[in-house]
Parts: structure tokens; C-alpha cells; sequence
């Protein structure tokens, strides 16, 4: 312990505003060098900070490895001699092209944005504004002294794209939380919906009445001549019943399960649902952050009683339009049964 109390980590030879080189040559600390390799010591700083802050292991770690590179660069350009880097990890196309393949990918996933955003919706996103900010910062100094000693194309490049990488991060933070969001609120009402019926003793209610609501979708389908597959699921979206009409088509026998699920989930028809997933809506990307398991286009109804929601009923196989109709009308059919006292079929 003593040895490392003796040990001070100021050297005093900057008090007079000089500073060393790599290679030991001394210049002033406002020198270009300085305040380039000081900038980028600085990035890396925000850089930690945006690390510990992510939500995703896959962006700590890519953060983490930029760090590393942010040591290699700052080594760089603290070095005024090029023969003296030897040894010296320096930055390489493939470091370029690392960059480039985050951000080619990343902004493929997220919605386009037309006009300026706030910079970070999230903590983790806002902090990685900041770093990028300073990244920007550094890629100027870096361009300015490039004009007065030699500094390597590879070196400016990377630099150019660290600020873009950067964002394409911060954006996909913002958008991948706001879909975790939406998926909680799913799960909040998915939950809230089972307990009800749970505790209420209303889970076979659908169950009983699985043969009529199939007879009068059925009932109406033949009216309008559109042959459809008729799904029901019960309020914790089990599936209680699928019927196919000859001569539907074969994807009604896929969409009509997912449009009931879809509406006991949220609680809501599936057609309003499609309002709120559309690019720069709320609910933008559910459907892909769900793995196809909730549709957002009409045919998929809740149905409630007594307040209650019991289940829920999803037609596929005619025109949007058609299946909305269709599942509908068997819905009211069963509202009117259970209103007149009809509580079992």
C-alpha cells in the first residue's frame, strides 16, 4: 500500500502548458494533435456511457469494440512520426466496412422519417445522440488536420461513418423499445383480459356456443356467396373451434386463427388495429416484433358479455370488407341471444 501511495499520477512537466507527443516530442497543449486525440478520448468517454446504457447485448458489445478502436486511432494521431506506429493496431477498410454493414442493415428495419427528429426518445438512444455529436466534433478536427500533416484516408473514413453508425443506433434503440412497449401493453391487456374471465367463471361461455356462432357465419356467408374459415378463441386466445367452408381458400384456414387471437388480445377489432400499425403510427412494426402472430387487416372481433370479454371471433376468406361483415353479424347474433336471457345454446 505504501508503494501505491508514494505513486502520484501528475507529473507536474504540464504546468506550463506543454504536453508530449507519442515519441516523446513536446508541444503545446492547445496543439492540433492534442486537441484531436483529446477529442476522441472524449468520444470514448460518451462511448462508455452509451454502452452501459444500451438495452441490447449485441449493441454493448459493437459499442465496446469501437471503444477499443478509439484507443488505436487516438494512438495514431498522437504519433507525428509515421515510422514510429510500428506495432500500432491501426484502423483498416475492414473496420470501415463493419460500420457500413450495421448501418445498411439497421436502417433497413426501421421506419423512414421524413422531417427531423428529436434527438432520443429513450435514455439509451439520447445518450448515443450525444456521442455522436462529439464523433461529428472529432471527424472536424480530424479534417483540419489533415490539411496541415499527413492523416490516412482509412482514418477519415471511419471517422465519417462512426457518426453515422451512431445514430443508426440511437434510432434502432428508440424504435426496438417503443416495440417492447407496444408488446407489454399487449401482454398487460392479454393477462388482464385471462383474469377476468378466469375469476368470473366465463371460460366455456364461447365453448358452448361454438356450433351456433359457426352456423350463422355460415348463415351469412352463404348469403353474400363468399365461402370463409371461422375461428374462435377463448379470452386467454386458445382456440376453441376452426371450421373451413368448401371451396375457401386455403390461407383463410391460417389468417382466421390469427385475426381472432389478434383481437382478444388487444381487446379491439383487427381492421382499427390497422390504423395504428402504419409507418410513423404508434404501433408501427408490431406485427414483424410479434413474429406474424397478430394481423392488423378486418375480420378478427372481441367479443364481450356482461362486460366481459370472452373470447374472440376471426373470418378469412372473402374481401376485407366481406370478412368484417361476415364474422359481425355473428357476433350480434350472439349479443341479441345473450341479451334476451340466452346464456347457454
Amino acid at each position: 500500500m505504501k508503494g501505491l501511495k508514494d505513486m502520484n499520477i501528475y507529473t507536474k512537466t504540464g504546468d506550463k502548458g506543454m504536453t508530449s507527443l507519442f515519441g516523446g516530442k513536446r508541444v503545446k497543449k492547445y496543439n492540433g494533435r492534442v486537441e484531436t486525440y483529446g477529442t476522441i478520448d472524449e468520444l470514448n468517454a460518451n462511448l462508455s456511457l452509451a454502452a452501459k446504457k444500451a438495452t441490447s447485448v449485441q449493441n454493448k458489445q459493437l459499442l465496446e469494440k469501437v471503444q477499443y478502436n478509439m484507443f488505436y486511432l487516438a494512438a495514431e494521431i498522437a504519433t507525428e512520426e509515421p515510422e514510429k506506429r510500428t506495432g500500432i493496431r491501426q484502423i483498416t477498410e475492414s473496420d470501415v466496412s463493419a460500420l457500413e454493414q450495421y448501418i445498411d442493415q439497421t436502417m433497413k428495419k426501421l421506419p423512414a422519417v421524413k422531417g427531423f427528429i428529436l434527438p432520443g426518445q429513450t435514455e439509451s438512444a439520447a445518450q448515443l445522440h450525444v456521442a455522436r455529436t462529439v464523433a461529428r466534433r472529432a471527424e472536424r478536427l480530424l479534417i483540419q488536420l489533415s490539411e496541415k500533416v499527413q492523416v490516412r484516408p482509412e482514418v477519415l473514413k471511419y471517422a465519417n461513418r462512426l457518426s453515422d453508425f451512431l445514430y443508426a443506433m440511437a434510432r434502432e434503440e428508440d424504435n426496438r423499445q417503443k416495440l417492447e412497449q407496444a408488446v407489454q401493453m399487449i401482454t398487460d391487456r392479454y393477462l388482464e383480459a385471462t383474469g377476468k374471465i378466469r375469476h368470473d367463471g366465463m371460460e366455456s361461455i364461447l365453448f358452448d356456443w361454438a356450433t351456433q356462432m359457426a352456423e350463422w357465419v355460415f348463415e351469412e356467408s352463404r348469403r353474400i356467396r363468399v365461402p370463409v374459415t371461422v375461428a374462435l378463441v377463448d379470452a386467454a386466445g386458445q382456440i376453441i373451434q376452426t371450421v373451413r367452408m368448401p371451396g375457401s381458400i386455403l390461407a383463410s384456414t391460417v389468417l382466421a386463427p390469427k385475426k381472432a387471437f389478434t383481437a382478444v388480445s388487444l381487446g379491439i377489432p383487427t381492421h382499427e388495429l390497422g390504423k395504428q400499425v402504419q409507418p410513423g403510427q404508434a404501433l408501427y412494426q408490431l406485427e414483424v416484433s410479434l413474429g406474424g402472430t397478430v394481423v392488423s387487416f378486418g375480420g378478427g372481433f372481441p367479443i364481450e358479455l356482461d362486460g366481459k370479454i370472452v373470447g374472440a371471433i376471426g373470418v378469412s376468406g372473402g374481401t376485407v370488407e366481406e370478412d368484417i361483415q361476415i364474422a359481425q353479424y355473428a357476433v350480434v347474433k350472439l349479443k341479441e341471444r345473450w341479451k334476451d336471457g340466452n346464456n347457454k345454446y
